[in-house]
């Protein structure tokens, strides 16, 4: 599903050294798979946790929505 927070970008720390590296959201619902480039560590992002959370705040953002639209009736 796509989600209105699929072309931002966080940080993921490295589980080693704690390097943060920034990727797109979008891509890490595809590829979750990151090599940090200080370490060269290899791991896998959750993308079942990173899913649930962007559906989390896909609803706060539309609840949001209604909220202010009710506002200005």
């Amino acid at each position: 599903m796509k989600s209105v927070l699929d072309n931002d970008t966080i940080e993921v720390p490295c589980p080693n050294c704690g390097h943060k590296l920034k990727e797109r959201i979008a891509k890490l619902k595809t590829n979750p798979k990151l090599t940090c480039r200080s370490c060269s560590t290899a791991f896998v992002v959750d993308a079942k946790q990173l899913k649930v959370a962007t559906e989390k705040v896909d609803k706060a953002l539309s609840d949001l929505q209604r909220k202010i639209g009710r506002a200005f009736k």
